[in-house]
């Protein structure tokens, strides 16, 4: 509950301070290369292109350009975020320095290269899967 505390008092406990003179400085990168999130988006805009390849339809070009859109959003919002205050001297790691990094996880410390697998494992996948939707449309068709 709340309980009312007088002004006097207040002022007795209270002590004023002066502003910092530096702001928090945050790392908004994720502490990755900025080659990761390359590969990244590489996969998706190349499982969209291969799925237009496949599927040529002009009724599918709306949908494709939805999906270029979210992907351009989905990078370029973060890409934009790490701008924000960028004057704290904060960029992205580069690709020397992480691989000689750990990272943390649920189940423990892991070594960049496992890092990197967990990262690239869903935009991998879902490229693989455009493949095979391709090869199968192509036996079938």
């Amino acid at each position: 509950m709340s309980k009312h505390i007088a002004a006097a008092e207040l002022r007795q406990v209270a002590s004023l301070v002066s502003q910092p003179s530096q702001g928090t400085i945050v790392d908004r990168s994720f502490e990755l290369p900025s080659a990761v999130y390359l590969l990244t988006i590489g996969a998706y805009f190349t499982f969209v292109m291969i799925m237009a390849a496949t599927f040529g339809n002009p009724e599918l070009a709306i949908p494709m350009v939805i999906c270029v859109a979210y992907i351009t959003m989905a990078f370029g919002v973060p890409s934009m975020w790490t701008q924000i205050g960028a004057t704290n001297g904060m960029r992205c790691q580069s690709w020397g320095k992480f691989r000689q990094s750990e990272f943390s996880t649920n189940t423990g410390p892991v070594s960049a290269n496992s890092a990197l697998v967990q990262i690239l494992v869903l935009p991998c996948a879902i490229l693989l899967w455009s493949m095979a939707i391709a090869i199968i449309v192509a036996v079938l068709g």
